[in-house]
C-alpha cells in the first residue's frame, strides 16, 4: 500500500515538500494534504494495468498489493501514464484538496475566493518552491508534483 510519509522520500525530496507545504499553509491552502509519497514497483504496476487490462487481471493484480478491488467502470481509464513513476524513486507526491466530508479533485474549485482556482494557485506554489508540477503537463495531472533538476 502507498505510503503518505514524508520520511519515505528521499532526504532533499522531503526538503522540498516541507517547503512547499508550508508556503501552502502560510497562503490559507493547508487543506491539501498528502495521498501518495512513496509507492513500490509492484503497486505501480497494479495501478499501470488499470484500464489497459481485463477487470480480473487488474483486480488480482490490485488485491496482491493490498489495493481494494474496482469496478468495471473504474477500469475504463487509466490512472497512470507512467510503468516506472518518480514515486518509486522516493521523489514524488500526490495531494487532495480536503473539503468538509470529500476529497477534492475539481481544478475549478476556489475555496478562499479570490478568483484563482485552487489547483492554480497550488501549481504556482510548487514551482516556486522548485517541484515540477503535472499540471502544467499536456496529460495534466494536477495532485502530483515531483522533483525537479
Amino acid at each position: 500500500m502507498a505510503s503518505r510519509k514524508i520520511e519515505d522520500l528521499t532526504p532533499r525530496m522531503q526538503e522540498k515538500i516541507k517547503r512547499f507545504e508550508t508556503r501552502l499553509a502560510e497562503e490559507g491552502h493547508e487543506n491539501f494534504k498528502r495521498s501518495c509519497t512513496f509507492r513500490s514497483q509492484a503497486e505501480q504496476n497494479a495501478l499501470w494495468k488499470r484500464g489497459r487490462y481485463p477487470l480480473d487481471i487488474v483486480n488480482a493484480a490490485y488485491t496482491s498489493v493490498g489495493l481494494a478491488p474496482i469496478t468495471e467502470n473504474e477500469n475504463k481509464r487509466p490512472v497512470t501514464w507512467k510503468a516506472v513513476s518518480d514515486h518509486t524513486a522516493r521523489e514524488a507526491v500526490d495531494y487532495y484538496q480536503a473539503l468538509p466530508g470529500i476529497a477534492n479533485y475539481d481544478i475549478k474549485v476556489d475555496v478562499d475566493d479570490d478568483k484563482i482556482p485552487d489547483w492554480q494557485e497550488f501549481v504556482r506554489i510548487a514551482e516556486a518552491c522548485g517541484l515540477e508540477c503535472g499540471g502544467r503537463w499536456k496529460k495534466a495531472d494536477w495532485p502530483h508534483v515531483q522533483w525537479k533538476d
